[in-house]
């Protein structure tokens, strides 16, 4: 009843006093995600002109990128073309970031945010309600793929604490329930569980890493939770994260990517991949500077088709998926990313040009019963360093199969060194706990 009558009355008139669309929007998702490849690429390509043509007009940093490569925004007229414009990366923004801002937008309609900082690096960016609420229409589509409706009793789990007044109204409208997950430990999580029973949300949101803790303690704890959908954002969801979670929660992960404001990818009903948000994102993967093929690694570039205020072009997230062009069974038209492997700085290359990918060290670690956290540090191309905090457990045995496992995949010509922590810290404003951290740059 409450769902129906928030659709109806609440939502529209939360959306009037904000200045969000996001209710229009996600009307209009729920039938383009069942148009053609050709419709929403045609979709696709009538957003980016308009971009390009405000870019050029509006925007001094892409105004002075487009002279400099002796292009007009004419010259932009599919997504194919839009190799013609440089990659726009992180540094480019903290160098250029007043010229990134739209110069016809008042200020009073630009929201001011920052990236999780993730890699320690967060960046400053802008964006505009239009885009505000497309990415919210997006999450709420994805939502809808797992049963859930607008007005439906959700729960958000963050690592920042909830201060707002205004967003406290606003969690109180939307059935929403914060829950703060520093305070969550061995000895509350039993608490924190029956907080969120008594609530009974369609939809648990929180951090794969930590959700993948909370699951732990839960196994811990033999606790098991009935009943709710678990939506995971912001950091890796390794197989072996689902598996725990979607045994200790008793449901289904629904996984999304994105960053910097802009939703990216979605897990439908089938989790056959990522369906990329075709009709607000145009992504590429590279490698260098070329485009890879279906099944190849490479980096993934995005255009933002709705922010107005900053726009943001060609962006490298220095993140690293496969994109596959085959269709999803669920039949919707939206193109499929195949997998996410992580960041850049999150793979290690090897001496020998080969590389190893994180969820190689979270297999390894997850048998491994005297190791409570690890992170790997790649210091030199031939050389890893592994931090590794040990409780009772653990063995003369675990160190030598950790050591004799890593140097197997790493080769003979990399160098290990093991060193016991009592912990290992979070990292930057994310709150994130980064496994595998690699200073070699490498190319893809």
């Amino acid at each position: 009843m409450y769902s129906a009558v928030f659709r109806a009355l609440l939502f529209p008139a939360l959306e009037f006093y904000s200045g969000t669309t996001i209710q229009h929007h996600l009307a209009a998702l729920n039938k383009s995600q069942w148009w053609s490849k050709e419709q929403i690429k045609e979709l696709q390509n009538k957003k980016l002109r308009t971009l390009i043509r405000h870019a050029y007009d509006n925007v001094p940093y892409y105004h002075r990128i487009f002279v400099q490569q002796g292009i007009t925004p004419e010259d932009i007229r599919t997504k194919e073309d839009l190799e013609k414009i440089p990659v726009l990366k992180k540094e480019d923004i903290r160098k250029n970031l007043s010229d990134l801002i739209a110069r016809n937008i008042p200020r009073s309609k630009i929201i001011e945010t920052h990236s999780s900082g993730s890699t320690g690096e967060p960046v400053k960016y802008y964006i505009d309600k239009r885009s505000y609420s497309a990415g919210w229409a997006q999450t709420f589509r994805c939502w809808s793929w797992a049963g859930f409706q607008l007005g439906d009793p959700y729960v958000k789990i963050s690592l920042n604490p909830r201060t707002s007044a205004i967003k406290k109204i606003q969690d109180r409208l939307l059935q929403s329930k914060y829950i703060y997950a520093v305070g969550i430990t061995d000895t509350t999580i039993g608490k924190e569980i029956d907080k969120i029973r008594h609530f009974n949300p369609k939809i648990i949101r929180n951090y794969a890493s930590h959700m993948y803790t909370m699951a732990k303690l839960m196994e811990k704890n033999n606790i098991q939770y009935q009943g709710a959908t678990i939506a995971t954002t912001g950091s890796m969801l390794y197989t072996q994260y689902r598996a725990v979670i979607e045994k200790q929660f008793n449901g289904k992960v629904f996984d999304a990517y994105g960053g910097e404001s802009t939703a990216v990818s979605f897990e439908c009903e089938e989790h056959n991949g990522y369906h990329i948000c075709d009709e607000d994102v145009i992504v590429e993967f590279l490698k260098e500077t070329e485009h890879v093929a279906p099944d190849e690694r490479g980096r993934i570039v995005f255009t933002n088709l709705n922010n107005f205020a900053m726009p943001v072009i060609r962006y490298d997230i220095k993140d690293i998926a496969r994109y596959t062009d085959e269709s999803c069974p669920c039949g919707r038209g939206l193109s499929l990313m195949k997998s996410i492997e992580g960041r850049d700085s999150d793979i290690i290359m090897t001496p020998g040009g080969d590389f190893i990918v994180v969820e190689f060290f979270v297999i390894l670690f997850e048998y491994v019963a005297g190791v409570d956290q690890f992170q790997v540090i790649q210091d030199a191309i031939d050389h890893l360093t592994i931090k590794i905090v040990k409780n009772q457990q653990f063995t003369d045995d675990e160190l030598h199969y950790i050591r004799n496992e890593v140097q197997k995949r790493a080769g003979n010509g990399v160098r290990i060194a093991i060193e016991f922590v009592d912990e290992i810290p979070l990292s930057g404003r994310s709150g994130k706990r980064r496994l595998v951290v690699s200073h070699v740059p490498w190319k893809i």
